[in-house]
């Protein structure tokens, strides 16, 4: 075990792959000395699983919001999509006042563009993109991005989200693997960067590149469970405990212990979500 305690900043723990074990799961990662994990989300009622989830286990937090591939889902209007993530978030304050813990659910996300996979319209992703940005201004929620092959537009998207006064709290770039140029702009954007198991991969390049450069308080670690797992787990499913995989490759990249690196990645994500720094292994 770690003597600092561990922070997954990304891990789908609401998915159906920890249907069949998640209890059990839960157990272990805490006896790993895995004392927090931020569960994102892809649409409401996902948003809603990761809610609830978070609300049963102290050591667990969440974010709403809809995610790039279900951008289609959304709806316009009174009643709509951001009425319904606003009466989450209502529900989440007075649900996590009532427990005596600080508000679960942590920042909006993960929200964005995949050019990738389209599977969602790329006007209505970039429509959808923005309404959360103004959503999570509104609510006073940090941004978790995810962008795969559209880094100019979402770059533009947040650009004039800045102009327009939105960008109030640093936001967190997921699973970053764009070049450094693009680190920096992000960087100068007030954002975070997130890295996962991709790092450990052998045909990782541009983010190990970013990675050996980012300023100390400025990066994430995150599982993004069950997908990504790290070498050399590849091939089976992933979970928080193997945050320590992409520990030891960023410890190599940027020359520092295992151990400073996931006490660095403590401070930095305690500071974006909001969080007191000061832990006794909450009970996940």
């Amino acid at each position: 075990m770690s003597r600092y305690p561990i922070f997954d900043t990304h891990a789908h723990l609401q998915d159906p792959d920890f249907d069949e074990d998640r209890e059990q799961l839960l157990e272990f990662l805490k006896a790993e000395g895995v004392a927090r994990v931020v569960l994102p989300a892809s649409d409401l009622a996902d948003s809603e699983k990761a809610l609830n989830l978070a609300l049963a286990h102290p050591g667990l937090f969440c974010e709403i919001g809809v995610h790039p591939h279900e951008a289609s889902s959304w709806v316009d209007g009174p009643g709509g999509s951001a009425d319904a993530l606003r009466q989450l978030f209502r529900r989440g304050c007075e649900e996590s006042a009532a427990l005596g813990r600080p508000n679960v659910i942590v920042g909006l996300g993960e929200i964005g563009l995949d050019y990738h996979y389209d599977f969602s319209p790329r006007d209505v992703q970039k429509k959808v993109y923005r309404q959360q940005l103004e959503l999570a201004a509104e609510l006073g929620l940090p941004v978790i991005i995810h962008e795969r092959e559209a880094f100019a537009d979402s770059l533009a998207i947040l650009q004039d989200a800045e102009r327009d006064g939105l960008l109030t709290l640093p936001g967190s770039c997921h699973c970053f693997s764009g070049s450094l140029e693009g680190s920096r702009l992000l960087l100068e954007l007030g954002f975070y960067l997130g890295f996962d198991g991709p790092i450990t991969f052998k045909k990782a390049r541009k983010a190990l590149d970013v990675l050996a450069e980012i300023p100390a308080e400025r990066y994430l670690l995150e599982t993004d469970s069950p997908y990504l797992t790290p070498e050399p787990f590849r091939g089976r499913r992933n979970d928080p405990s193997k945050i320590r995989q992409i520990a030891e490759k960023a410890a190599e990249i940027r020359g520092q212990s295992v151990e400073e690196i996931l006490r660095q990645n403590w401070e930095n994500a305690c500071h974006f979500y909001r969080l007191p720094m000061d832990v006794h292994f909450e009970r996940l």
